[in-house]
Formats: C-alpha cells, sequence, structure tokens
C-alpha cells in the first residue's frame, strides 16, 4: 500500500507542476463520489459519470472504462475536455507519466504486480488531484466480490431431480468477473434477472462441457480456463447465499458448478451470466 501511496503523491505532485457505492458529499459541498475500480485498486468518481460511456475503447462522455481488451482500430475520435477513469491492460514504458489528451492532462499510474494500469485524464485539475488523492487497494469491493477468488467447482455425482441447482426466492444476484487470480468487475441485478439465472441453471444438463477435438490449440487450453472464472452470489432475505461459479472457455471442465455438482454450457444461462457478471472475457460457443 505504501508504494501505492507513494505513485499516486507522485502523480499529485506533477498534475500540480504542468467497481460501486455512493459516498457522501463533502462537507465542502462537493457532489457525491462512488467507488470504481478493478484487480483491488479503486478510486472515486463523481456520482452522476455513468460508467462504460465509449466506443471502441475511446470515451463518448465523462465515464469509467474497462479496457483491458479494449477494441482501437476503429478510429473515434476522442471529444475534447473529457474527464475519463480507465482501467487498461500494463502497457510498456514508465510507472507513472503525465500528458495532455484531447484538451484534458492525463496521467498514467501502473500496477505491474496487479497487471493492470489507471488512466486519469480530465480539464479540471482540483478534480484530477481528488481522483488521485482517493486511490486505494481492498480486499473486497463494493458489491461484496473478494479482491481474490475462493471458487468451489467440482463436477460431483448426479443430483436427485427433486434438488434445485440454486433455491428458488433470491433477491438479487451479485455477478464477479476475474481474470486470472484478480477480481475484474463486478455487477449486482435485482429480482427477476435472479429469477431468469435460475431457471436457465435448472434447465441445463448435468455434467461438464468441452471443446471439440481439434478445434483448439492445446497451448491456450489452460490459461484460458483459469482466466474465464465468473462467481454468481444469489442473495436472500432468510437463508444465507449461495454461490455458482463458472468456467467458459478452455478445453475441458467447462461449465457452471454450486459446489455440489456442475452443469453443461447452455446460451441461456451462458449470456445472462455474462451480462450480469460484466464480464468481458472469452467464452466456449461450441462443444459439448
Amino acid at each position: 500500500m505504501k508504494a501505492l501511496l507513494a505513485l499516486a503523491v507522485s502523480a499529485l505532485f506533477l498534475t500540480a507542476c504542468g467497481g460501486a457505492h455512493p459516498e457522501k458529499p463533502a462537507a465542502s459541498g462537493r457532489p457525491p463520489t462512488r467507488w470504481v475500480g478493478t484487480h483491488g485498486i479503486e478510486v472515486a468518481v463523481p456520482s452522476a459519470w455513468r460508467l462504460n460511456r465509449g466506443r471502441c475503447g475511446t470515451p463518448t462522455a465523462n465515464t469509467v472504462l474497462w479496457n483491458e481488451d479494449g477494441v482501437l482500430q476503429c478510429l473515434i475520435a476522442q471529444p475534447r475536455g473529457l474527464s475519463v477513469v480507465e482501467f487498461t491492460g500494463l502497457e510498456k514504458g514508465l510507472r507513472r507519466s503525465t500528458g495532455m489528451v484531447a484538451g484534458s492532462r492525463e496521467v498514467q499510474l501502473r500496477f505491474p504486480g496487479r497487471g493492470i494500469t489507471m488512466i486519469v485524464l480530465s480539464p479540471r485539475r482540483a478534480l484530477l488531484r481528488r481522483i488521485l488523492g482517493s486511490l486505494r487497494t481492498v480486499r473486497v469491493d463494493p458489491n461484496g466480490c473478494p479482491t481474490h477468488p475462493a471458487p468451489d467447482y467440482r463436477r460431483g455425482p448426479r443430483p436427485s431431480s427433486s434438488l434445485p441447482f440454486v433455491p428458488k426466492g433470491a433477491v438479487g444476484v451479485v455477478g464477479c468477473s476475474y481474470k486470472g487470480s484478480w477480481l475484474d468487475q463486478s455487477h449486482a441485478v435485482g429480482r427477476a434477472a435472479a429469477r431468469r439465472l435460475a431457471h436457465a441453471f435448472a434447465a441445463a444438463p448435468f455434467g461438464f462441457s468441452h471443446t471439440r477435438r481439434g478445434s483448439v490449440l492445446p497451448s491456450y487450453c489452460p490459461a484460458a480456463w483459469r482466466d474465464s472464472l465468473i462467481v454468481a452470489r444469489f442473495e436472500y432475505a432468510s437463508r444465507p447465499p449461495v454461490s455458482v461459479t463458472a468456467h467458459l472457455d478452455g478445453c475441458d471442465r467447462l461449465g457452471a458448478s454450486n459446489g455440489r455438482w456442475a452443469i453443461r454450457l447452455r446460451p441461456a444461462w451462458v449470456y445472462g451470466l455474462m451480462d450480469d457478471a460484466h464480464y468481458s472475457g472469452d467464452y466456449l460457443p461450441y462443444g459439448e
């Protein structure tokens, strides 16, 4: 944490020279903020900002972008004077840098140990300083997703037909999307989405899915499997939450598990879970 604070202080000095939950407004009358982040790194941004307002990895409004897999070849011009926080992959070069982009001052902070770069830009120096000054590390994000996953993923024995994959009556679902060993994004949805996802899980057959033989290079399989993790936490009013772990990419042992038994990949639950978790990784659209 000391290293992160030193990095932020250095960035603040440079600017002077040249995931969320809302917080209460500051005593100075500043607008309310909320925490956003990835890989255990968070900053506070104005609550009025809408998230993921961009095209092909280029911001189109004041926003927060998660661009670890951004597509930058669309030649989208960035409007001038935007305030943006962008989380992207680990870029080459300095651990910190500053500059000007489309009328906004930009500060980049690199976190090699976490495999992430955070870019903050704004034409308003005070806002830039406030965002950088809020930098913190966390073990659990505002939606309750741990920074590092602890999956319970097993095929298990074939269950009795009377047992539900997840109990009925969930009041919501929190989707936690991981890239390898780090939390990437999370998203909370309500009762209706929880009911649809539980119904899709219940309709999927028992077991694991796998790719068709020869359709994927064997060298691709292990890393793809590790990087495709999603944990969906079903919340209930009168019982403990129930978690479902899913692996969507790789060569075998693909599907979802409630910790007791597994179900195979099926579009109805795969696409619903991807939306619920804001999952941005790869997935397997074929195979059995």
